[in-house]
């Protein structure tokens, strides 16, 4: 299994939460860590298809997330720190 956030952009007006990220995840767990307003909630939210990108994409085994749908949600664990 692999993740792959590529170029992914977030901008909310002017402001822009998440500026061209590249990571790719593979199959375990992962923690995300940063300071206060650093993105980690956008990046999050994108994955799991809460909120739209402004740009870039999210390949889950070279598919956009958006295309797989339930199929991926599936297989996402996401656990908030709430």
């Amino acid at each position: 299994m692999k993740l792959e956030l590529l170029d992914l952009t977030k901008r909310y007006g002017d402001f822009t939460a998440l500026d061209h990220v590249n990571i790719t995840f593979t199959e375990g767990i992962c923690g995300i860590l940063g300071a206060n307003g650093a993105g980690k909630s956008t990046m999050m939210n994108l994955i799991t298809d809460n909120i739209p990108r402004t740009e870039g994409q999210i390949l889950f085994d070279g598919t956009d997330i958006r295309k797989l749908g339930r199929d991926f949600r599936r297989v996402l664990g996401y656990m908030p720190q709430q």
